[in-house]
């Protein structure tokens, strides 16, 4: 009778087990698909950024598919009209233009939306709902600024160019930020170069080498994004001119290695790695109709989850 008790005790242990692990699993994502949606297959960071959502989304036991709207708003648009036809759990997109945030939001309906690497103004994001996970982009502006600032102590004027992004609140800020701080500090600055570089290392190359046959001088040339200021480097090296101090964005591993060989002088890094892993965790969390409030880095009205930027120079790239 006693072995009849304890072998009962057990089949009932393991059937505990069983569906604790089943309701872990649901959780968790299983079951579930989620649309990654990307704008280009021309960005360094965005690629490894997708692949960080797409390792950690099916770590998670969710299925993956990821749609790629090769620069065209019009096609990111259709897609998100398939997309949103198709019961998914959640759609991730980062989008060809800001200001197509708000139809986005409008053709997802009910699906939670999660903005990454192109914040939207905040008037398109709902709570728990559609929220934008990424960094808060006005610290990659001032770690860039600040090292100027370190690097140029001994001049009472600069002579700055800068290469912004596409449009949207990421490089408006970058940018912005980056200028703020610096006349915070109080330093005089001749901004002698500023263009739309569009993220692309050719477009950037390019729009030095016009800026470079004008002959200003240039102590400091800042860009959005590593892609941008390698661009730059390639065109100062081809016209045999000095380097300035040049900074980037993102740590890329061309940027890295660029550090390394002393021609790109500052990154600030952006982990896709921990960052696709934040944005997995909140389509999880929206998936399953929870709040993101306790997630590391989320704001206050559950709008925004917020990752971080790192300054990273010759002194310790050798720690990433």
């Amino acid at each position: 009778m006693l072995k009849k008790f304890f072998s009962l005790c057990l089949i009932l242990t393991c059937a505990s087990f069983f569906l604790a692990a089943c309701g872990h699993d649901q959780a968790d994502g299983n079951g579930k698909k989620i649309a990654i949606m990307t704008y280009t297959k021309n960005d360094t960071f965005s690629k490894k950024l997708i692949a960080s959502m797409k390792e950690n989304a099916q770590a998670n036991g969710m299925e993956v598919d990821i749609y790629n709207a090769n620069d065209s708003s019009d096609t990111q648009i259709a897609q998100v009209k398939k997309v949103a036809k198709m019961n998914y759990a959640a759609i991730l997109i980062r989008p060809v233009e800001a200001n197509n945030s708000q139809e986005i939001t409008a053709i997802a309906g009910k699906t939670p939306v999660i903005f990454y690497n192109l914040q939207p103004e905040k008037s398109v994001l709902k709570p728990n709902q559609d929220i934008y996970v990424g960094p808060n982009e006005e610290l990659a502006g001032k770690l860039q600024a600040n090292y100027v600032l370190k690097q140029t102590s001994d001049k009472d004027t600069i002579n700055v160019a800068i290469l912004r992004g596409a449009s949207g609140l990421a490089a408006e800020k970058r940018t912005s930020a980056f200028q703020d701080t610096l006349r915070k500090a109080g330093k005089n600055v001749n901004y002698v170069f500023l263009d739309n570089g569009k993220w692309n290392l050719k477009t950037a190359q390019h729009l030095t080498e016009l800026f470079l046959k004008t002959n200003q001088p240039c102590d400091a040339l800042v860009a959005n994004n590593d892609d941008m200021a390698l661009g730059a480097i390639a065109a100062f090296k081809q016209a045999k001119r000095k380097l300035p101090i040049v900074c980037g964005v993102d740590l890329s591993a061309a940027g890295k290695k660029s550090i390394q060989d002393n021609q790109l002088a500052f990154s600030a890094y952006q982990p896709a790695d921990s960052q696709g892993k934040t944005i997995i965790k909140a389509a999880l969390l929206l998936a399953n109709k929870k709040k993101v409030t306790d997630l590391k880095g989320a704001s206050d009205d559950d709008l925004y989850v917020y990752t971080s930027f790192e300054g990273v120079t010759a002194e310790n790239v050798a720690n990433y």
